[in-house]
């Protein structure tokens, strides 16, 4: 009977550490709404193209495609180490735009 606890006692203790994780998890949706609102933030942004957005691709994980008229900029969410709480929640990302890229 006393080994019967004991190894539901170390059951719960397994499940409980492989739920910690996903407590600073946040849903897909979310964290995707988060990366689109920077990404549209960024102030260079406006100027680097000179017509309006007109469609934004998810190229890989973190990686999406901005494209006006003839011209497209690929932007990479980079992770922002440090903060407080790090390890604790989600972790921080910051866009990183690159070169704008033009057809002819």
């Amino acid at each position: 009977m006393a080994g019967g606890i004991g190894r539901c006692i170390g059951v719960a203790t397994v499940l409980a550490g492989l739920a910690a994780p996903a407590a600073g998890m946040i849903p897909p949706v979310n964290q995707r709404l988060g990366d689109l609102t920077s990404i549209l933030s960024l102030p260079r942004l406006a100027a680097a193209f000179e017509a309006p957005i007109e469609r934004i691709e998810i190229i890989g994980p973190g990686l999406y495609r901005l494209t006006a008229g003839r011209c497209h900029i690929d932007i990479r969410m980079v992770r922002v180490p440090g903060g407080p709480g790090e390890g604790l929640g989600p972790p921080r990302t910051a866009p990183q735009a690159g070169p704008r890229i033009c057809e002819p």
